[in-house]
């Protein structure tokens, strides 16, 4: 896998889809769930086409992308309720493979530079709202999974859970929400240890690039060093 500036394309991609869905709920736009099915495609396509350059990979992405456009067709025009699910399980499915192409990207290389920074925010911002539709997934199939909910709109649920997943991934914890079932619980503990450990290890790994770099990389005033002796 070669590692280009290409992360530019997926930051974007994915900090407008989550501003799309913030004014989708507060707003409620004209078609916004519309938009919001779009705005997740759209992102799902540019994060297979931006950090992806292995056939293998990139196959299995569009195959994924394909699945969760069909299964939108079947949802809007065929009615098709149980076409919802697995929308959704493509989806998280693209959307984990992304972040673990992604993260593998942010590992190769020697060196720390702007791609590898804006990579590390695609990262996390994935991993948010790959939880986000873990989150959604259990609050479909068991509506009392989580507490606090105050809005009955899917898409503003969804929206309302993404922002769950970001609290917790950060670990501010607000409480205003509060997973109530089993599963609910074990995700979000997972997903806050995945927070913490991830910061911990993503510094440690661009302080050992960065030092390893210098390493291999004498300073301008040793190698004037060098040429001035005989």
């Amino acid at each position: 896998m070669r590692v280009t500036g290409n992360f530019s394309y997926l930051l974007i991609a994915l900090i407008g889809f989550l501003a799309l869905t913030a004014l989708q709920a507060e707003y409620s736009l004209p078609l916004g769930r519309y938009f919001i099915g779009y705005a997740f495609e759209a992102t799902m396509i540019v994060g297979i086409w931006s950090i992806v350059h292995v056939r293998k990979w990139f196959t299995i992405g569009m195959i994924l992308v394909g699945i969760s456009i069909v299964s939108i067709l079947l949802m809007e025009l065929g009615g098709q309720y149980w076409a919802k699910y697995v929308n959704l399980v493509s989806i998280l499915l693209f959307y984990v493979l992304t972040t673990f192409l992604a993260l593998k990207a942010l590992l190769y290389g020697r060196e720390v530079n702007l791609n590898k920074i804006m990579g590390s925010i695609c990262v996390y911002l994935l991993a948010g709202i790959s939880w986000g539709i873990l989150y959604y997934l259990e609050f479909l199939l068991q509506p009392g999974a989580f507490e606090g909910l105050t809005v009955t709109q899917p898409e503003q649920q969804f929206t309302e859970l993404l922002y769950y997943s970001y609290v917790t991934i950060s670990t501010l914890g607000y409480g205003d929400i509060t997973p109530l079932s089993p599963v609910a619980r074990t995700l979000a503990y997972i997903e806050a240890l995945f927070g913490q450990f991830y910061i911990a290890i993503l510094v440690a790994s661009f302080v050992g690039m960065s030092l390893g770099s210098r390493k291999r990389t004498p300073l301008a005033s040793d190698r004037n060093e060098e040429s001035e002796q005989p």
